[in-house]
């Protein structure tokens, strides 16, 4: 449109050669300011891009990051250490390492860096694959005890109370076409990663493995009905094929009214090379990269997961309107200059899990400048 369609305010500038103005937004949305001098016939001379939003969600920033991660622990490629530093190097601020059946080398993760000063925040985690016989897929996030190793430990008891609970479930669900001891099973996981301090994660439902979903639409209904787990990985280091028929379920469950938080997960088995790494990632809009923090935001909806193959110039945002409209805009405005920045530190990472010397010093050269960016961009 032309100009005559913006709303327009006069200014002079200051005596340090600023322009400053007030305005109130009406909706929360991506604004343009343009900045044209009169003297010189309407000459555009600036376009800045301003997103105003609503109370809830300013004080909030975004953070980039990853809950499901694998390294040489189980079927990943590289040492924990230097798997953290690539993520960094792709402008990831948090992650997780969730290895196959074991929960100690996000431990062993977490030592590697424990002396030097980093704004990647890492989390404990692991995949959970109990209890037998069924495939079980989950993600412990953050949780401070194993649930694979507990399982094994205790595997006698832990049965006795999944049996209890297929008894409960064969007598309320009585109607309903599932396999009570399946549902069982993965309720019995995710309220075992809630007691042991973690979020429990759904993880790729419509993964194929053997010619068949992962889980049988059934159960993953009654899993989002019920909120059994605290998010849904609604995008995985899997084929487009898996990855659209999950966002094609989580639509039809959403129109169901279920209230379903959404993460996306590289899923990664490699970094170098890439091997469906950078692919998926969430954007989770909270106050600090704390666990708490974080996982606060993502259950109530703070959160999109972001769908962006390497092969590919476009991405795509998946969650709510209102969260994948202003990560668009991030994606534009805050992101580019934020992974330059990681870059570099994620290199010295990587320089300093090899055992450089003088990356130490360079990390505490480096650390809190995306602190001061960020401060700069979000105004706080």
């Amino acid at each position: 449109q032309g100009m005559e369609a913006y709303e327009s305010v006069t200014v002079k500038p200051e005596s340090d050669g600023s322009l400053q103005f007030q305005h109130t937004f009406t909706g929360e949305q991506e604004y343009r300011l343009v900045v044209v001098t009169e003297q010189e016939g309407q000459k555009v001379w600036l376009r800045v891009s301003i997103y105003s939003l609503y109370p809830d969600l300013y004080g909030r920033r975004v953070y980039r990051g990853d809950l499901h991660v694998h390294s040489f622990f189980s079927d990943g490629r590289e040492e924990p250490g230097v798997v953290a530093a690539n993520y960094r190097k792709y402008g990831y601020d948090f992650m997780a390492l969730t290895d196959h059946h074991k929960l100690y080398p996000s431990r062993l993760l977490l030592d590697t860096y424990e002396k030097v000063p980093l704004e990647l925040a890492m989390f404990t985690g692991e995949e959970v694959h109990v209890p037998y016989p069924s495939y079980i897929h989950a993600i412990n996030f953050g949780g401070k005890t194993s649930v694979n190793e507990y399982y094994v430990d205790h595997e006698t008891e832990c049965n006795e109370e999944i049996a209890k609970m297929v008894e409960k479930l064969s007598q309320e669900e009585a109607a309903v076409s599932f396999d009570a001891l399946q549902v069982a099973q993965r309720i019995w996981v995710a309220e075992k990663i809630r007691e042991f301090g973690g979020m429990p994660i759904l993880v790729h439902p419509h993964w194929i493995c053997q010619d068949v979903y992962n889980m049988p639409d059934v159960v993953s209904d009654y899993l989002f009905k019920n909120q059994v787990y605290d998010a849904f990985e609604l995008l995985g280091g899997q084929s487009v094929h898996e990855n659209n028929m999950q966002t094609a379920f989580y639509h039809e469950e959403r129109a169901k009214g279920y209230r379903i938080p959404v993460v996306g997960s590289t899923d990664s088995h490699g970094t170098e090379p890439p091997v469906r790494f950078n692919d998926f990632s969430t954007l989770v809009y909270a106050s600090d990269p704390s666990f708490e923090s974080l996982t606060s935001a993502i259950k109530d909806g703070y959160s999109t997961a972001v769908e962006e193959y390497q092969e590919e110039e476009n991405y795509r945002l998946h969650g709510s309107y209102r969260m994948v409209q202003y990560g668009r805009y991030l994606m534009e405005m805050y992101f580019p200059r934020h992974d330059e920045m990681c870059w570099e530190q994620g290199r010295l990472m990587k320089d300093y899990a090899l055992g450089d010397p003088d990356a130490e010093e360079m990390l505490r050269l480096v650390y809190g400048r995306v602190e001061r960016y960020a401060r700069e961009f979000f105004g706080y």
